[in-house]
């Protein structure tokens, strides 16, 4: 009799062979889950989430505040009576003016980029998913979403600005987070939940 090894999985721990079929029912509706634990050693061996609609009203709010990211600066900073503000695409154009084409590059494509496209692949997900329009494959969407999940880095932005913040502390004569810092944390929040709510596993198969 041939066994079905898409529903066996290894337990990690002790090596014993678990079907998938014994699997706890989901708790929320919204936002499933399932947990499997070996009957052996009790450890747990699998925890699948299902993607809930939640994730497309998160990447769409990603996308709205990334717009309003841009409008305000993210840090001021004050010379006596010179008065510097610096701005999200702001940094890419310093950058271009000081002749450093690569990192400007590299910072455009992983704080802009990628991090939009990110939260694009995931609409354009639920859009197929839920109407006859179809512009991607699903491997197409699938590569797509796990490169752009993997190659943004706004995360990593914010967190030098803080310590830029922290540093010119005492060295200039004021300096002060702006409106745009605020939006950038409400950003990568949204960016986050996008992604922390959209399985590729679920969705893809993978």
């Amino acid at each position: 009799m041939a066994v079905n090894t898409k529903k066996i999985i290894e337990c990690y721990s002790c090596g014993l062979f678990v079907n998938k079929d014994s699997l706890n029912k989901p708790l929320n509706k919204s936002f499933k889950s399932r947990t499997l634990k070996c009957p052996r050693c009790n450890s747990k061996v699998i925890h699948d989430e299902i993607h809930s609609i939640e994730s497309l009203y998160y990447a769409i709010s990603s996308l709205l505040l990334f717009v309003i990211l841009n409008i305000y600066p993210l840090i001021t900073l004050s010379f006596g009576i010179t008065e510097l503000q610096a701005s999200l695409i702001g940094t890419v154009s310093i950058l271009l003016e000081q002749n450093f084409f690569f990192v400007a590059l590299v910072v455009f494509f992983t704080i802009v980029v990628a991090p939009v496209l990110n939260s694009l692949i995931i609409i354009i997900f639920f859009i197929q998913k839920h109407t006859n329009l179809k512009f991607l494959t699903n491997t197409l969407l699938h590569d797509s979403f796990h490169f752009f999940k993997h190659w943004g880095f706004i995360e990593v932005f914010i967190i030098s600005i803080i310590v830029t913040y922290i540093k010119l502390v005492g060295m200039v004569s004021s300096t002060k987070f702006d409106i745009g810092f605020y939006v950038m944390i409400a950003y990568i929040f949204c960016l986050y939940m996008s992604n922390r709510k959209f399985s590729g596993k679920e969705v893809f198969g993978d």
